[in-house]
């Protein structure tokens, strides 16, 4: 094969990857809104009509034990670490400030439309554990894509990853959706 049809079949492969990249990652965002947003309720109706804010990080009301708080936090840090995993692999020669803005304002306009939606309380911890989450992925994948060596194997390798992770959280709330009928 001469190396213009081996470099043609190489773009080829590398614009069929970033084009299931990006699927995966609007369906991510997706999710994303509906879990933070909606609390995964069908309904609008069900949702508790909820408008506080919180702009001291890491206060909470007494009357919720810090288990509780303790698995919130995780829970918000582990949700964004895909977002940081998908920059990387989206934006590769975006700077990593930018990154880091796109994750903090992403997550500071959920908390923002949770407010304005009255869907839920506005938190500056949660915006501090989202951002901490996406930065967590951002360092996951570069640490990858250096022990491959190689970002179009760590990509792919990502790529099989999150269409995994995609096809079995969509299984779940398909079979949460039937069960809720």
């Amino acid at each position: 094969m001469s190396a213009t049809k081996f470099k043609r079949k190489e773009n080829a492969m590398k614009r069929k990857s970033n084009c299931l990249v990006t699927i995966l990652f609007l369906i991510y965002l997706a999710l994303l809104v509906w879990i933070i947003l909606f609390k995964l309720q069908f309904s609008i109706s069900d949702l508790d009509k909820v408008r506080s804010i919180n702009l001291i990080p890491f206060h909470y009301d007494k009357e919720i034990g810090a288990a509780f708080h303790l698995t919130e936090v995780l829970e918000n840090f582990l949700i964004f670490v895909p977002m940081g995993i998908y920059l990387q692999m989206l934006l590769p020669r975006t700077k990593l400030y930018v990154k880091f803005m796109l994750i903090a304002g992403t997550s500071f306009l959920l908390e923002t439309m949770q407010y304005i939606l009255a869907v839920g309380r506005s938190d500056i911890t949660d915006v501090l554990t989202n951002t901490a989450g996406g930065l967590l992925g951002l360092a996951v994948y570069s640490m990858a894509a250096r022990l491959i060596g190689n970002r179009i194997k760590a990509n792919r390798l990502f790529s099989i990853l999150a269409g995994i992770v995609s096809v079995v959280v969509i299984g779940l709330l398909g079979c949460l959706l039937f069960a809720n009928r």
